[in-house]
């Protein structure tokens, strides 16, 4: 499959580009207009008619995708295209023209989000990533295009309610609990057209790099912990080269072991995320079954190579200092995740 480029200038293109796309044809797309905006192998790349004076470049599967939707409790509506897809273009009454670059939703890696922008934003505006944070450039100026906490008030009210739940087990409704917001949280950085047919910033949106608050680790609550954590990690250590980490069944009886003693485990694509309270008690209670597990699970991802019969697993092959400070690092990582001592950020 092709990747297409784009780096339109004015509304009059893309409407262009629209009537130029013959819609895909066959039983399952009757019905649904699907315009490809180039490679027809990857439709989910499409540009969408709002309305007459409203076109979107959609990269699919987000939250107003109708076609491609994100795994998302609610209904899409064109309304909802309007405010998540990455490229908006609006024909003003005034006869300018505005264009809306929008960041994914949430406090994940949207890497098909990154490089749909990458590939489509307008004539002389570049999108780049520096420092773990996304930016749009144009001449010397780089305006911050934060990931956007703005929901559907379905999600919304769905997360809240899932999250009030008692011994809620639903690790994503609450992580979208933490970040969702019903307004519109001024994410999106707007141009406008100007006299001389370039793209100008609307002033006001976007948000300020200087006001973002990126997640910090409660070290109040992990002090109390200091020494039992301190107390796991030597004796993790200790049993490390015991331990056949490259026995899959091994591993996976192990994270079998985690869910049985804490209901509250909750499995994502590569690793265990554990209720906080579950996590502490594993790491204070020397008795634990589930402590071992725990260790496991940490071990088995210190790694950068997960996949091959060469694996190293560093927990199992430190000579030096550098190598220690390396497991120390990760482990710390792992503790502040599972453990919960993170505190989310404002993006």
């Amino acid at each position: 499959m092709a990747l297409t480029y784009s780096s339109h200038t004015s509304f009059e293109e893309v409407v262009a580009h629209y009537n130029a796309i013959t819609p895909m044809r066959g039983s399952t797309n009757a019905g649904k207009d699907i315009r490809p905006i180039g490679d027809r192998n990857r439709k989910w790349e499409r540009i969408v008619k709002i309305s007459a004076n409203c076109y979107a470049l959609s990269d699919g599967f987000h939250m107003g995708d109708e076609h491609f939707p994100a795994y998302m409790p609610y209904e899409t509506t064109l309304a909802n295209m309007e405010k998540y897809a990455p490229i908006v273009w609006r024909k003003k009454r005034d006869g300018t023209t505005e264009v809306t670059l929008r960041n994914g939703y949430g406090p994940y890696a949207h890497n098909s989000r990154y490089a749909f922008l990458y590939r489509h934003t307008p004539k002389n505006i570049w999108f780049h990533i520096r420092n773990g944070k996304q930016f749009l450039r144009q001449g010397g100026t780089h305006y911050y295009l934060a990931k956007t906490r703005t929901a559907p008030k379905a999600v919304y009210a769905e997360a809240q309610r899932l999250k009030a739940l008692p011994d809620n087990t639903n690790y994503h409704s609450r992580r979208t609990a933490a970040w969702a917001r019903a307004h519109d949280d001024n994410s999106a950085v707007v141009f406008r057209t100007n006299e001389h047919g370039g793209l100008d910033h609307v002033e006001g949106t976007g948000q300020d790099l200087a006001k973002y608050k990126g997640p910090t680790v409660n070290k109040e609550a992990k002090a109390k912990y200091k020494d039992d954590i301190r107390k796991f990690f030597e004796w993790g250590m200790t049993m490390a080269p015991m331990l056949p980490l490259g026995d899959k069944q091994y591993k996976t009886d192990n994270a079998i072991t985690l869910r049985e003693q804490g209901s509250h485990t909750l499995p994502t694509w590569h690793t265990l995320r554990l209720k906080p309270s579950a996590a502490r008690r594993m790491v204070c209670d020397e008795q634990s079954p589930a402590r071992l597990p725990l260790w496991v699970e940490f071990a088995s991802t210190c790694t950068d190579r997960s996949w091959g019969m060469n694996t190293e697993y560093y927990t199992q092959t430190v000579k030096t200092k550098e190598d220690l400070a390396r497991v120390r690092a990760r482990f710390n990582t792992f503790i502040n995740n599972q453990l919960g001592f993170i505190t989310g950020g404002k993006k």
